[in-house]
């Protein structure tokens, strides 16, 4: 689904949800996830319309080679392109950030493995990026292809500490390889999270200027690399939606990527006690749920759920004396509430960040902007927070969100008889 406004001329928006929220694992769980769940989503929302997707693909499906050229390759390719050719599905947007089994047993911080330091991690990026150049897209004469990916690795990894120069070797060196591709003009979308080496959008545009800017020329890294802004992790590190859009416009390489997400809020979290016991019930073995509160003495930061509540239940006044905890649980866009008392979502936060994008698009750097729902958390949500219905269902509803929100801005879907 592609956007314009009439003030705007030359600009456009895509919209589309992640696939990471399909349990997939081999070449057999992504298709099933499109034909029973992308493409009874399409026949509700655009019946008859192109259809943006953001597929994830896990590295075991290149484990035979490492890319498309390779023996496995065209037979994915073929088979992915005939699917979304058949279905007028358009993967203008990919997520290269979970290696793989995504939906499997505890996986918290290996979400970040391999880090950039690691030779796989750059191979399946741009096996990814290699088979994105061969499928078909209905707006690729006139677009890009964005990867979402990580900013490095975990705060914990003992590389954490790397030089930023170092870190942008390697991102360099990507930008290298995506520009010898052939094809719409591939970006990579350098995505901050809580507890990553780069937290928020303020630690990303350091490395943007003292890392990736030093490593290479400015033109090339304004062409292949830039920002992907979650807002679920900048509403979790307190970011105003202003300044962490600023922050991506001055990294030198805009706004790529805008990943369209709630965090889970809790506030007066030592008065609130139906509130607190109904996220600390949350904590699940699955993905990590970091935590940042906001106290006295300024903000102060947990890894994962459980950490918070052995620190409140200790004590611990930091966390005790909060107005406010924010967690990293992605819940559905359309949200304000999880239907438990006291828990409420950053949805405000998630609108305000994306209407203000709608409405300057001079904040995005380039001519295009990708918009992405992406709530992966429907297996580990409680009933509450997943509303009425099936899987489908809950993604009509944010993608009704979604739409509403560029209609107030006065973005409405081009179509075939538009264009």
């Amino acid at each position: 689904m592609r956007f314009t406004h009439p003030a705007h001329p030359g600009k456009s928006v895509r919209l589309a949800y992640c696939l990471n929220v399909h349990p997939a694992t081999d070449i057999a769980g992504v298709v099933g996830g499109i034909e029973q769940i992308t493409v009874p989503l399409r026949e509700r929302l655009a019946p008859g319309r192109d259809f943006g997707v953001g597929l994830y693909l896990p590295a075991a499906l290149f484990a035979a080679g490492a890319g498309p050229e390779r023996e496995s390759g065209p037979t994915l390719a073929e088979r992915l392109g005939q699917l979304c050719a058949r279905h007028r599905l358009d993967p203008f947007t990919f997520n290269a950030f979970p290696f793989g089994d995504f939906h499997g047993p505890r996986l918290k911080e290996r979400v970040f493995e391999p880090t950039w330091f690691e030779d796989a991690r750059a191979r399946w990026t741009l096996a990814v990026a290699s088979l994105a150049a061969q499928l078909p897209s209905p707006s690729a004469a006139r677009g890009h292809t964005s990867i979402s990916t990580h900013t490095g690795m975990h705060s914990s990894s003992p590389r954490a500490a790397a030089s930023p120069r170092a870190l942008g070797e390697c991102f360099g060196a990507m930008a290298d390889q995506l520009s010898a591709l052939p094809g719409p003009r591939t970006l990579l979308a350098l995505e901050p999270e809580p507890r990553a080496n780069c937290g928020d959008t303020q630690a990303l545009r350091r490395l943007f200027e003292q890392g990736l800017c030093a490593a290479r020329p400015r033109d090339l890294v304004e062409r292949h690399l830039g920002v992907c802004l979650d807002t679920c992790h900048a509403a979790v590190e307190f970011e105003a939606p202003a300044q962490a859009l600023d922050h991506a416009q001055a990294s030198g390489a805009g706004l790529v990527k805008l990943q369209l997400t709630n965090a889970v809020r809790l506030l007066d979290p030592l008065r609130n006690h139906a509130g607190r016991e109904a996220l600390f019930a949350m904590a699940e073995p699955r993905y990590l749920h970091q935590v940042t509160g906001r106290g006295p003495a300024g903000l102060v930061r947990a890894g994962d759920l459980a950490e918070v509540q052995g620190a409140f239940l200790a004590g611990d006044e930091s966390w005790r004396q909060c107005e406010e905890w924010r967690c990293h649980f992605h819940v559905p866009i359309d949200r304000t509430d999880l239907g438990v008392p006291g828990l409420w979502t950053t949805r405000d936060l998630a609108d305000e960040a994306f209407r203000l994008a709608l409405r300057e698009p001079r904040r995005w750097g380039r001519d295009e902007l990708h918009a992405e729902i992406e709530t992966y958390t429907w297996e580990v949500l409680p009933g509450s927070a997943r509303g009425a219905g099936a899987l489908v269902d809950g993604l009509e509803r944010e993608y009704r969100h979604a739409l509403q929100l560029l209609a107030l801005e006065g973005w409405a879907e081009e179509t075939a008889g538009s264009r």
